[in-house]
């Protein structure tokens, strides 16, 4: 089975080795075949965009959908997010892929860099960030699909120094937090079978 990962910087892996990525945790765990497909600084937008050329290139039995981050970053609304993840979970399905989505992790506050705050409003764009979770959790909801709640895992974790070894800067993960990630993606798919994972209108 081969499972495409589209996504942002929280797929890519921004600021870690290849090997440290929640990807690549993953495939080595699971004996899966993951492809990491995130780029830094994409949108929803720009993941809609290239999904029908990706799919092509890589043939996968399933994609996992995760992204939104930049589009509250930029527009401190979630709105196009919620309209480009619909889109994709529905092509997906057009494309004979099975689709999967992702909770991105949320902001930590005490660690998110200082200079990014001149571009944001912080507190708001943590309200948006939980507005945003809890629509996908939502939109899975209604139509089947499964969803890896990396938001939840996240959440879990106490506040304090535990919490922020899992960030580089507030919003992408040390090894740690890919480490947690790769959890909750192996107990996902390991929990199913790959005939449970069906997208279910």
């Amino acid at each position: 089975m081969k499972i495409l990962c589209l996504g942002d910087s929280l797929t890519y892996g921004f600021g870690i080795s290849r090997q440290d990525t929640w990807v690549s945790l993953t495939a080595e765990r699971t004996k899966l075949e993951l492809v990491n497909r995130g780029i830094n600084g994409d949108t929803t937008g720009g993941m809609l965009a290239r999904f029908g050329d990706e799919a092509a290139a890589y043939s996968p039995n399933k994609v996992l959908l995760m992204g939104g981050s930049n589009d509250i970053f930029v527009s401190n609304s979630a709105d196009s997010a919620k309209a480009n993840m619909s889109a994709l979970a529905h092509q997906a399905v057009a494309l004979g892929v099975a689709p999967l989505i992702g909770t991105p992790p949320p902001l930590d506050v005490e660690t998110l860099r200082r200079d990014w705050a001149v571009l944001m409003d912080v507190e708001r764009l943590q309200e948006i960030g939980d507005e945003y979770a809890a629509w996908l959790r939502r939109f899975v909801d209604v139509f089947g699909i499964p969803l890896v709640d990396f938001r939840a895992a996240f959440e879990a974790v106490p506040e304090g120094e535990q919490k922020q070894a899992l960030y580089i800067d507030g919003l992408h993960p040390t090894p740690a937090g890919h480490r947690l990630m790769a959890d909750v993606l192996c107990h996902r798919l390991l929990e199913r079978t790959p005939e449970s994972l069906r997208f279910g209108a």
